[in-house]
């Protein structure tokens, strides 16, 4: 169960961003901000995360005496 949400938060977040809009019902402007915030924030933590890594792989070619 806990690997379905997951998953279905990966997929949702891995699209590009769209503002939720339904037929039916128009959300105020602070659901449509919380969506957005949350959306930026999901890809700056994955941003976040690369850049670590790529920092690790750089300090692990400069340590082994690799010219950058």
């Amino acid at each position: 169960m806990a690997d379905d949400i997951s998953d279905r938060y990966q997929s949702f977040f891995d699209a590009e961003f769209m503002p939720l809009i339904r037929h039916a019902q128009t959300q105020g402007a602070p659901e449509r901000a919380a969506y957005a915030e949350e959306y930026a924030a999901f890809h700056l933590g994955q941003i976040n995360r690369k850049l670590g890594r790529l920092i690790e792989l750089m300090e692990q070619n400069q340590s082994n005496g690799a010219r950058t």
